[in-house]
């Protein structure tokens, strides 16, 4: 026991511990954890551990990081630290070992008037697109690799299970999973960057990604729906913008941006002409107005912000949007932004 670090050792009983509470509450469904055994597995694992820095007992010094009972493991850093190190999980994926380092950082101030308002429609097509007309094409990653990941399926299929020829095919088809997922993690976290830097307010579906998989599991995996979302979230946070979601059950397919009248669509109709008002337009930029239009209405009944008007355009007859984060516990009210 004294050759193993005794801060990982209790996380991983916090884990368990945590692990068994959501296997019997009514509110999760989790299944009861077991036990799996992966070590014996010869580089086919995802074994990882998690250490606490007590005493300053990791710290990264000359290209190096300093572990627990580990000693010194050279480190490729993807970014500068910012603060102290407050817990590092160790694991190793797709033939690598990878170093994941938590720190604690200050999120901004929030912003006190929010000038643009933005819904994003995320769909089979693409990954996102904006009612401001920002399109974000899927690049459909695995589509790319599926010939390659195919022949080596094959190449797997003719080989003796347990073999030496088996185990290296099975470390080429995981290390190309693993390729094909950082392909899809730096595109998720390039384009919730641009859409967090763009906008002062972003809106989302509460998509059920869970129950999408089971209708068609590789696009919805292959399009970062949730990923996008949950990156996109966190970073308005740190930027002190605002993020918020519609309800699940908010339609947003087939409304008219221009008067409002409601559609039936097909997954194949992705244009439309407005039986009201014959407009002619896309379906997936017409949701994305609809779900902001939903999110500008939602905020405003729950007295997050409320509207205002800049004093540069109080004398103008066209006047763009802004608004203000409001105290009021209901309603909203009109407000005039103060000149400087």
């Amino acid at each position: 026991m004294k050759s193993f670090d005794s801060a990982a050792a209790q996380q991983v009983a916090r884990d368990l511990e945590t692990a068994v509470k959501n296997a019997f509450s009514k509110v999760r469904l989790q299944r009861f954890p077991k036990h799996k055994v992966s070590y014996k597995k010869k580089k086919l694992h995802n074994d990882s551990f998690r250490a606490v820095n007590n005493a300053n007992c990791i710290r990264i010094e000359n290209g190096a990081i300093s572990i627990p009972k580990v000693g010194k493991v050279p480190i490729v850093l993807h970014s500068e630290l910012v603060s102290k190190i407050k817990t590092v999980s160790v694991q190793y994926r797709h033939g690598k070992w990878e170093c994941s380092i938590t720190q604690e950082v200050e999120c901004k101030t929030a912003k006190q008037v929010l000038e643009t308002i933005t819904g994003f429609d995320i769909n089979s097509k693409q990954t996102g697109v904006g009612s401001n007309g920002f399109v974000a094409d899927n690049p459909k990653f695995l589509k790319q690799a599926i010939e390659k990941l195919n022949q080596l399926q094959r190449q797997l299929a003719r080989r003796t299970k347990g073999s030496n020829r088996w185990l290296k095919t099975k470390q080429r088809i995981n290390k190309l999973h693993g390729k094909i997922s950082r392909q899809r993690l730096d595109f998720a976290h390039k384009t919730s960057r641009q859409i967090t830097n763009e906008n002062d307010i972003l809106v989302f579906e509460d998509l059920n990604v869970k129950a999408m998989q089971k209708f068609n599991g590789s696009m919805v995996a292959d399009n970062v729906m949730g990923l996008i979302t949950q990156l996109s979230k966190y970073k308005a946070e740190l930027e002190g913008k605002l993020y918020h979601e519609i309800g699940r059950f908010e339609k947003s397919t087939g409304i008219c941006s221009e008067c409002g009248q409601r559609h039936v669509l097909t997954l194949n109709d992705r244009r439309f002409t407005c039986t009201a008002c014959g407009a002619y337009q896309s379906r997936d930029l017409a949701a994305a107005k609809s779900i902001a239009s939903t999110g500008e209405l939602d905020i405003i009944a729950a007295g997050i912000v409320a509207r205002v008007t800049p004093a540069s355009q109080q004398k103008q007859s066209v006047k763009t949007k802004a608004f203000e984060l409001s105290k009021l516990d209901f309603g909203s009210e009109k407000k005039k932004q103060p000149s400087c």
